[in-house]
């Protein structure tokens, strides 16, 4: 959201100051190709580390936040150790997502000392194919044009 409105306050601005269409067009483009280049590099990085993880049987802990961060994270129990999930939490709806009495699915990334549980994997997954298929087209429309 805020992206979309620093994208609309620059283009305003540009045309306070006369400059023309066609590069403000350019530039809104090579924005969105820089910030889309970066989503996927992102993606790519997680989706690597998940090939490495080890898939594993969790115990769901609790929603909290880990040290020097914002967000509230799930916490699963792997072997007696407590691990961090790599995203933040659903927290829309903790209790229906989470349950503690339920052993889970978790791919453990002990090198990130985190794991990566359901959620946290569809989002790699999609993110992944979704970024490489927005990049692949947008390669293409590029070479086409």
């Amino acid at each position: 959201m805020e992206f979309i409105l620093v994208i609309v306050v620059i283009a305003v601005l540009c045309v306070i100051f006369q400059v023309s269409t066609d590069i403000i067009i350019m530039g809104i483009a090579i924005l969105t190709g820089l910030v889309i280049t970066a989503m996927t590099i992102l993606f790519i990085y997680f989706f690597i580390r998940l090939l490495f993880s080890k898939k594993t049987k969790a115990d769901f802990s609790r929603i909290d936040r880990p040290e020097k961060t914002k967000f509230r994270t799930a916490f699963y129990i792997v072997d007696d150790t407590e691990y961090p999930c790599v995203f933040p939490a659903e927290s829309i709806l903790i209790n229906t997502l989470y349950k503690k009495d339920k052993k889970y699915n978790v791919w453990l990334d002990l090198r990130m000392k985190r794991v990566y549980d359901r959620f946290a994997f569809t989002t790699c997954v999609t993110g992944f194919f979704v970024c490489i298929g927005i990049m692949t087209t947008a390669v293409i429309l590029y070479l086409t044009a």
